[in-house]
């Protein structure tokens, strides 16, 4: 994974942690495209969310969060969507 889209990666997760108490009330279970500390859409599933990202951003500089209230399985995701 190149380092652009890992510094995109940590940069967009600490915007979406100071976020997610907000977003839980309407957006609880779904999964946010992220880019550049902005929420792109929320999307049904991860899947959803990756191909939206794909096709939005075809230099892959993006990232996925589950609007959840619990730890995030990060690897299980990153190994899943890449």
């Amino acid at each position: 994974m190149s380092k652009d889209r890992l510094c995109e990666i940590d940069e967009n997760y600490d915007f979406f942690q100071r976020k997610l108490k907000g977003l839980l009330q309407r957006h609880k279970g779904q999964f946010a495209l992220l880019r550049h500390k902005r929420i792109i859409g929320y999307y049904t599933g991860p899947g959803d969310a990756y191909r939206a990202g794909l096709a939005k951003f075809p230099d892959q500089i993006f990232s996925i969060q589950e609007v959840e209230d619990r730890p995030a399985e990060i690897g299980l995701v990153s190994v899943a969507l890449d």
